[in-house]
């Protein structure tokens, strides 16, 4: 998505501006956000954020891809079981998804370290082990 100060793309984001309104938008467009585990309810919040326009999405999963990670995860295939960290597989097909947004594999390093201040917005593993 643009910056504050540059227009919005009214084509691409004509739902979100009906709803939301161009002031929502901006500030969006504005937004940092942290996504930590590309399970399959991960990786849907991250699609939905990236494709709603906001300036970066950072993506951590360290882990690698396992065969029961293919029942919920949609950008995972076979190819990936054993070899790919989640984050590394889903990495280039949310990059594609919108030119605006800024898509940034990072490592748990980041969270190691404590420092989050830089992101406006974060989620985590809400479902992680509850099957």
């Amino acid at each position: 998505m643009a910056a504050e100060n540059e227009a919005i793309d009214e084509d691409l984001y004509s739902r979100q501006l009906y709803v939301l309104g161009h002031d929502a938008q901006r500030r969006m467009a504005a937004s940092n956000v942290l996504i930590v585990g590309m399970t399959g309810l991960g990786v849907e919040i991250a699609k939905n954020i990236v494709l709603a326009g906001v300036k970066t999405v950072n993506i951590i999963d360290d882990e690698i891809v396992k065969w029961n990670d293919l029942s919920s995860q949609f950008y995972l295939a076979t190819a990936d079981v054993g070899k790919s960290s989640r984050v590394d597989a889903t990495f280039p097909h949310l990059a594609e998804l919108n030119p605006y947004v800024s898509v940034h594999k990072l490592s748990s390093d980041v969270l190691d370290s404590g420092d989050l201040s830089q992101f406006q917005v974060g989620t985590s593993r809400f479902c992680h082990g509850l099957l």
